[in-house]
């Protein structure tokens, strides 16, 4: 009887371990040791021979081809793969596990198997129930409890494990840090690669969190956290289109066919997005100093030693999980460029590919983990957007400006600053994607925004004048009828906001408000052109 054995990988926390530093190398470090467990050590642990060319995986199959494993799927923090024996597959357990734990420790990496007969039982049955197991074995496994030290150690100044030795500052680091910071250049150069646009066009990326912003003017970031919308539902149904052992082989090829569109998708979207910042309609000479130049007009493009860097930095990408950080005045523009993008994009299941995002604006110098978690949480507040529409191919995104600081949970704040006797202040989360109709929509955010920013000459009312935008905002606090003797007293106007018809007289329709969101995002969005 012939026996197969299906194996997943997971790398668990991946947030906490990319994310747990306010130190930018060591941001980078991490996600090139994620990206690496799950591809490059993946193949170099495989028992020959194998469907990898270089790092491409190729459709040469298990039986045909004569192979020991055939790679379904790699990267994102994930592998899947199928052994043509289970003592192969144990063996390559134990050659990948020593592998991690030399290179990146403290990455936790989760392993699971089944051993089924191909003949007999459908592979996609058996992968989703493995998935399951996998998802399982997260929640049921003993906490890692490393050695804190012993009493002759010295701490490391970041994690507070035992040191190994000192970073170019001379600053005691762990065993981990070390291993993170010593990835950085490779994260470096894979990031140059991918977007050769960038340093070909005589940039570099920003390698430090002190470099976004304009001190004395506006001195913050945006961090920026993206995720594919319904993924396991859709490779769920495509275990379905493939139920039964005779179309195994064809389950293996949808499988790898979907991860190759999401991952294609979600580099053009990112490649895009740098598009439109070297576009010479958004970067432009200076108009105070020809020698340097802005994005958008406003936003400073960093110099440093001759060099020049672009506010924008990718931290994981790869997959549909991507997260990047940019000056804290481009993050909504560039969330709603790359998530616009992104959802044009059609997958090989036959529909688009679909997301959320989150972007909490923070100021330079804030604990980036922190940070991390506002955005993760305000794209877990997208999703339950999406999910009460009822609408998986809702592109959506939601945002938090933590000017002051974030230290209630994200929805306790909203209810103490964003709630007014009518009802919620809040606009937001919005949809990106068609109908445009949606009143919650990025649409008709931005052309009430641009109502607000139109110069005077041009016909507009509010833009240059601080103190009634500011009298809005607070008559919007107080309801319709403050709001509709405001515009009364002074002779203004509101822009209709499309189906909530009373909007433009009292600002108000029932207990949704239509302009506190741009109001408060007036200083925080710098418009790109093409976006």
């Amino acid at each position: 009887m012939t026996r197969q054995t299906l194996m997943l990988i997971e790398a668990t926390d991946i947030q906490g371990y990319i994310f747990g530093s306010n130190q930018l190398a060591q941001n980078i470090g991490a996600s090139e040791l994620v990206q690496q467990a799950t591809t490059d050590w993946v193949y170099s642990a495989l028992p020959p021979p194998h469907n990898i060319d270089g790092a491409e995986i190729t459709d040469r199959r298990i039986r045909a081809d004569g192979l020991a494993v055939e790679v379904v799927y790699t990267g994102g923090g994930n592998a899947m793969m199928l052994f043509d024996s289970e003592g192969q597959a144990l063996e390559f357990a134990r050659r990948f596990s020593r592998t991690v734990l030399e290179k990146a420790p403290g990455l936790q990496i989760i392993l699971k198997r089944k051993t089924f007969d191909p003949n007999q039982q459908s592979l996609a049955v058996i992968h989703q129930d493995l998935r399951g197991e996998l998802a399982q074995r997260k929640l049921d496994r003993p906490p890692s409890t490393p050695l804190a030290g012993l009493g002759v150690t010295a701490a490391c100044v970041f994690t507070g494990a035992p040191a190994v030795g000192t970073d170019d500052e001379g600053r005691l680091i762990s065993a981990e840090v070390k291993a993170k910071l010593n990835a950085e250049e490779q994260g470096k150069a894979r990031l140059k690669e991918q977007l050769s646009q960038v340093t070909g066009g005589r940039f570099e990326f920003v390698y430090n969190f002190s470099d976004f912003g304009t001190p004395g003017e506006s001195s913050y970031l945006a961090v920026i956290h993206t995720d594919g919308n319904a993924m396991g539902k859709r490779i769920k149904k495509i275990g379905e289109q493939h139920a039964v052992p005779e179309k195994n082989q064809d389950y293996i090829l949808a499988l790898r066919c979907f991860s190759g569109t999401v991952q294609t998708a979600a580099e053009a979207a990112l490649k895009k997005t740098v598009a439109l910042l070297l576009d010479p309609n958004n970067l432009r000479p200076d108009p105070k100093d020809p020698n340097r130049y802005t994005i958008g007009g406003i936003v400073p493009v960093p110099e440093r030693d001759g060099k020049r860097y672009l506010p924008f930095r990718p931290i994981v990408f790869g997959g549909d999980d991507v997260t990047f950080v940019c000056e804290g005045r481009l993050g909504l523009a560039v969330a709603a460029s790359y998530l616009t993008d992104f959802s044009r994009r059609p997958l090989s299941d036959g529909n688009l590919a679909h997301a959320r995002a989150g972007v909490a604006v923070v100021k330079s110098h804030y604990p980036f983990s922190r940070a991390y978690e506002l955005a993760e949480d305000l794209c877990k507040s997208a999703k339950r957007y999406i999910k009460e529409a009822a609408d998986n191919g809702l592109t959506a995104f939601d945002w938090h400006f933590a000017v002051g600081g974030l230290v209630l949970p994200l929805k306790d704040v909203r209810e103490r600053e964003y709630t007014a006797t009518m009802g919620s202040l809040l606009m937001r989360p919005l949809r990106l994607n068609p109908p445009d109709g949606d009143w919650r929509s990025w649409k008709t955010f931005m052309s009430v925004m641009a109502e607000f920013q139109k110069e005077e000459k041009d016909g507009g009312q509010w833009a240059g004048r601080r103190n009634k935008i500011k009298a809005l905002r607070d008559a919007l606090r107080d309801g319709p009828g403050a709001v509709k003797q405001f515009l009364h007293i002074y002779n203004l106007k509101l822009l209709d906001v499309p189906g909530r018809p009373d909007m433009k007289e009292q600002g108000w329709q029932g207990d949704e408000c239509g302009y506190f969101d741009v109001i408060e995002a007036l200083d925080f969005y710098v418009p790109l052109k093409g976006g």
